[in-house]
């Protein structure tokens, strides 16, 4: 491929008045709405599902299709205006926008074809994941993404894209057949492990990093729509004790198995909880059978697996996936809060793990959950080297997903939380998912990529197709040129 030149200008300015009428001029067969600071939507556009960010960008461009986004890019690269990428806006890190610069907003993209009989689905870059859901599960398929269905495809998909249905059908970005992506020079490319190879395998893990893709192609696997699940709470005084026996049972699971824990504050009123549980502190897990909903194999793991230890509550259900389970943690996770996460890789879940995540959790002021996510399965079928994604074999992730609304708490709670994670670095190992990395976490973003020799590699590649880094408000990877 040619090289992108590099920008003309060291550092992207700001956009001032001034310098908005010419971006203005600049984006001249632009078709979707410019939303500037004096626009009546201005606050809407601008605000994200974290409400502990709070940027103002100098202009927002909806953008309708991949000519709208070459437009825009164009226009930022030859001003020298700073720039983000928005897609659903959904991430912990905020980085949607940045302060002053133009924000390329995908929003308006949000197309989803499926190719039923070839099991592909063509998805804009701006979808959501309940875009994706609602049209695939009326063919009984469907594409292994996330856990929250508000959350955008191409933040997720870019990241890893890690979900209920990991251990059966392997990450989002594991399921990418070809991608629509638009370089920093303007120029549109179709990626595969045929085409531009090298780009395909750092798409696969490595963010927003190397372009913004306008239209993913992703293989979809037949599925329910239904799905079967068992659920079991507990309150803390009887947690200890069912994870431990969790953690003994998890090594044994089939892959059509997905069993994790959710620690939660304030217990939601999901169906198959009873009035007087609502907004009680309790541990829940669940598990999820991968496979036909009716399979009498399935009935028995999930009815087995909701008897652990000494639940307050057992039930097992068949729901819509797509349309049912995928929203399940929706209202828990609505836009408007503050919310700090951190996460870490677990070698183990040992006693001693386990007793220090429950104190922390039985005390806890904040709301959301201590997820623990029970990795494995079709994750593991794709070597190491094969994409940007690392750190696979990892038993567990544990993810500190927490929230609320008052600033005057943000010191102390964020400090609460990065305690907690530090007092079980006995039991973490290397790596990070970098889709739950917060806005303050650089030092980790290395670890994220692989450690020093992955993200060197992701370095040269950004360097042939963003030598000027002007893809940089992410988790950024800066170019390496050899």
């Amino acid at each position: 491929m040619t090289t992108v030149p590099s920008p003309t200008v060291s550092e992207p300015r700001a956009i001032d008045d001034a310098l908005r009428a010419r971006v203005v001029i600049g984006l001249s067969g632009f078709k979707g709405p410019l939303i500037g600071p004096d626009s009546p939507d201005y606050d809407r556009a601008r605000t994200v599902w974290n409400a502990m960010v709070d940027k103002h960008p100098g202009l927002i461009v909806r953008c309708t299709d991949t000519e709208d986004v070459v437009t825009a890019v164009n226009a930022a690269r030859r001003l020298g205006v700073a720039f983000s990428v928005r897609g659903g806006g959904h991430s912990v890190s905020g980085k949607a926008h940045t302060d002053g610069g133009m924000t390329i907003d995908l929003s308006l993209m949000r197309q989803v074809q499926v190719v039923a009989e070839q099991h592909v689905v063509h998805a804009e870059g701006g979808c959501l994941l309940a875009d994706v859901d609602e049209a695939t599960e009326p063919h009984g398929l469907v594409v292994p993404t996330g856990t929250v269905s508000e959350t955008g495809l191409g933040g997720l998909a870019l990241g890893g894209g890690a979900g209920w249905l990991t251990r059966k059908h392997g990450l989002t970005c594991d399921n990418f057949l070809s991608l629509e992506v638009v370089l920093a020079s303007g120029e549109v490319l179709e990626v595969s492990p045929a085409q531009h190879p090298d780009l395909f395998w750092a798409l696969r893990g490595g963010g927003g990093n190397f372009g913004i893709v306008t239209r993913f192609t992703l293989q979809a696997h037949p599925f329910g729509p239904a799905m079967r699940i068992g659920v079991s709470l507990y309150r803390p005084q009887e947690a200890k004790q069912a994870l431990r026996e969790y953690a003994a049972k998890v090594p044994s699971l089939p892959r059509t198995v997905s069993w994790h824990g959710g620690l939660k504050r304030h217990m939601p009123p999901l169906p198959f909880v009873p009035d007087e549980l609502v907004g009680e502190r309790l541990m829940m897990l669940f598990s999820m059978w991968l496979d036909d909903a009716d399979d009498p194999q399935g009935v028995d793991y999930t009815e087995r697996l909701a008897q652990v230890g000494e639940p307050c509550l057992t039930a097992t259900t068949v729901l819509p996936f797509g349309t049912g389970m995928q929203k399940a943690l929706d209202p828990e996770f609505a836009d408007g809060h503050r919310n700090y996460t951190k996460e870490a890789h677990l070698t183990a879940l040992t006693d001693e793990a386990i007793d220090r995540l429950v104190d922390f959790w039985a005390t806890m002021p904040m709301r959301g959950e201590a997820q623990v996510i029970c990795l494995g399965g079709a994750i593991n079928d794709v070597p190491e080297e094969a994409a940007a994604f690392s750190n696979r074999g990892a038993p567990y992730w544990l993810n500190l997903a927490l929230h609320w609304d008052d600033p005057a708490c943000d010191d102390d709670y964020i400090g609460q939380i990065r305690n907690a994670m530090t007092d079980l670095t006995s039991w973490t190992g290397p790596g990070a998912y970098i889709n739950a990395l917060n806005a303050d976490e650089s030092d980790r973003v290395v670890d994220a990529y692989g450690g020093p020799d992955n993200y060197a590699r992701l370095g040269r590649i950004k360097a042939l197709y963003d030598p000027g880094n002007f893809f940089r408000v992410n988790h950024n990877i800066a170019p390496v040129f050899t």
